[in-house]
């Protein structure tokens, strides 16, 4: 089973969805009273936002699932540099930027804005709290003390990333019917934190609330690894099914999700796991859709969507430092109105000069890694051959 090495439109939707986070953000960052007036657009962004992220745990896992099952993945030290390399070089470089910023220009004082946005830098920064972030630990803090509230979800990342070709594994082994079983155990995990007391939706307050943590979102890239397994099966079906039941699936998708996001107004942890796992779901049907028709993958593929897709990552991890950065610097002299319409386009060059500055050498250098270490071990294997 081959498979193009990438869809242009699920990299579209990852950009896409960078932009959905970004825009999330900036409605967080509005007064409460504000933000209550405008609550039919922020009740669907405040969802949108959490999307956003399940989708790409979804994504992570059906992109980093299709060597195995095209029969094109390298051994597993080669993979992990390269995925090391994808992301972490990015993911310190936004700590020590958050860093260095929160010391220059944070300070309690930020008024005109939200809870939200005034809690990450009010506090002098310290060692320890970079070094937490930088080691990726993800305990015992969140975003009223974190540098970046966009991280946490990087870390999930990388500890899935550790464990990945188990995952495939699983897949191989077990199929639906174990992905299936993930599933219930998500659920049992967010139970299980809540029998704790952690009711944090984005970071754990203990090892065990760690692995919790982790476990429920294993599920979710489950399902993207699924998805790799059995893409011609799901292909197929796609095929058989007529372009307007297509259109009542995404149409009743879209009406569950902004259910969801209004009864999720007074947001709980129990509610908040049926609503990742239907996320993942809803996921699973936009991959099918854009690698199964062209039409809708090349309506995703416009300039500006694989623009968003190429920065997708840099910007999700530099947005809010650049939102924090030009509020703390601004709100003396301009109004919020003001600030955010310089913010936002100030996010979007800063993902695009981080993407060409920082990203795409990290991934050149995984690459050049992850050859060296191929060769190396091919060449001890032909030196062994010789040898007997």
């Amino acid at each position: 089973m081959a498979h193009p090495a990438r869809f242009k439109g699920l990299d579209s939707l990852r950009g896409l969805a960078a932009l959905v986070v970004v825009l999330h953000h900036l409605m967080l960052s509005l007064p409460d009273g504000l933000r209550d007036d405008l609550r039919y657009i922020a009740l669907p962004l405040n969802m949108g936002g959490r999307f956003a992220v399940i989708l790409f745990f979804v994504l992570s896992g059906f992109v980093l699932a299709l060597p195995y099952f095209a029969g094109t993945n390298s051994a597993y030290a080669p993979y992990l540099v390269r995925r090391f390399c994808r992301l972490y070089p990015p993911f310190a470089f936004a700590v020590l930027v958050s860093a260095l910023l929160c010391h220059l220009l944070g300070g309690p004082s930020l008024p005109m804005v939200s809870d939200w946005l005034k809690q990450p830098w009010s506090s002098p920064v310290t060692s320890v709290v970079v070094v937490s972030h930088l080691l990726m630990v993800g305990i015992g803090w969140d975003r009223s003390i974190g540098l970046d509230g966009s991280i946490w979800s990087l870390i999930i990342e990388m500890r899935v990333s550790i464990m990945f070709p188990l995952l495939v594994l699983y897949v191989r082994r077990f199929g639906w019917s174990g992905v299936a079983a993930a599933l219930v155990a998500s659920f049992v995990c967010t139970n299980a934190r809540v029998a704790l007391g952690e009711v944090n939706a984005l970071v754990a307050e203990s090892l065990i609330g760690a692995l919790l943590l982790t476990g429920h979102f294993v599920a979710l890239f489950l399902l993207g690894v699924i998805v790799a397994a059995r893409l011609d099966q799901i292909k197929e079906l796609f095929c058989r099914v007529s372009p307007k039941l297509h259109g009542v699936v995404f149409i009743g998708m879209v009406f569950i999700w902004m259910m969801l996001a209004y009864y999720m107004k007074e947001r709980t942890a129990h509610l908040g796991g049926y609503a990742d796992v239907f996320c993942g779901v809803f996921t699973m049907y936009l991959i099918g859709l854009c690698v199964t028709f062209p039409k809708v993958s090349a309506k995703l593929s416009g300039r500006v969507c694989l623009w968003l897709g190429d920065i997708s990552y840099s910007l999700y991890l530099i947005h809010l430092p650049v939102l924090l950065a030009v509020v703390y610097l601004l709100n003396r002299r301009m109004s919020l109105g003001g600030m955010i319409a310089v913010a936002f386009p100030a996010m979007l060059l800063a993902g695009h000069v981080m993407h060409h500055l920082i990203e795409l050498p990290s991934m050149k250098l995984g690459r050049k890694l992850a050859g060296a270490i191929r060769y190396k071990r091919s060449s001890s294997q032909r030196f062994k051959s010789g040898s007997e």
